[in-house]
């Protein structure tokens, strides 16, 4: 998909991470028929938002089964093969949903690490994002699978599945603005960044100062 169509899943995710002073995230697009580079194996998390070519999937299950995290979003019913290869499985269905008005968030994990920053009451009201179209995924063809996230209709919103030693989290909606909303709302950014942390793709922040540097900053609040 085209960076700049705003249709679409990649035009959102790289604007999501924004470089700081502290911090700088690398996003590397490939498109589904690409072969992976040398270097990419060693990124911590990879996002899959498009249906893959066998090969690929092949590639990538290997990935997830040594240890890293894959976060596949449903954008369509085609990427329920690629779920099915990444599961070691000949098929799942995934079939749209009907959706009278719109679907809500209505029970979230704030147990699970993911979404633990939301866990203060403050944060925790996602009901103010509306899902138009989502793929209905039976959590009971996966195995091991634990539900996250679910719509008010009570089917699964996000799945994480072990695989290997890898984790496996199916959200079973695009992002793109004709599925949702959620790339608009303020939960976007800081879901992706929870994300990328249990990947083990953020390192926590230190700040050191030597002994002398107290010693100069008590005396200017002295002299204050």
């Amino acid at each position: 998909e085209a960076a700049s169509d705003t249709a679409e899943p990649l035009y959102f995710l790289q604007r999501a991470f924004p470089p700081t002073r502290r911090q700088i995230v690398q996003l590397l697009a490939r498109a589904p028929g690409d072969a992976l580079r040398p270097g990419d194996a060693e990124a911590p998390l990879v996002i899959v938002t498009d249906a893959l070519p066998d090969e690929r999937i092949a590639q990538l299950r290997q990935l997830l089964t040594s240890g890293k995290t894959v976060l596949l979003a449903l954008k369509n019913r085609n990427v329920a093969r690629t779920l099915a290869g990444l599961l070691g499985k000949e098929s799942i269905s995934a079939d749209e949903a009907k959706v009278p008005s719109y679907a809500l968030l209505a029970e979230l994990d704030f147990q699970h690490p993911l979404f633990a920053p939301f866990a203060d009451p403050r944060f925790s009201d996602f009901t103010k994002i509306h899902f138009w179209k989502y793929r209905r995924l039976d959590a009971a063809q996966i195995p091991g699978a634990r539900a996250l996230a679910k719509f008010d209709t009570g089917d699964p919103a996000l799945l994480q599945v072990p695989v290997g030693q890898g984790a496996l989290y199916v959200l079973t909606t695009g992002w793109q603005p004709s599925d949702n909303q959620l790339a608009l709302s303020s939960k976007f950014l800081p879901l992706l960044f929870s994300l990328l942390e249990q990947a083990g793709g953020l390192r926590p922040q230190l700040t050191q100062h030597t002994r002398s540097e107290e010693r100069r900053v008590g005396k200017e609040c002295r002299s204050r």
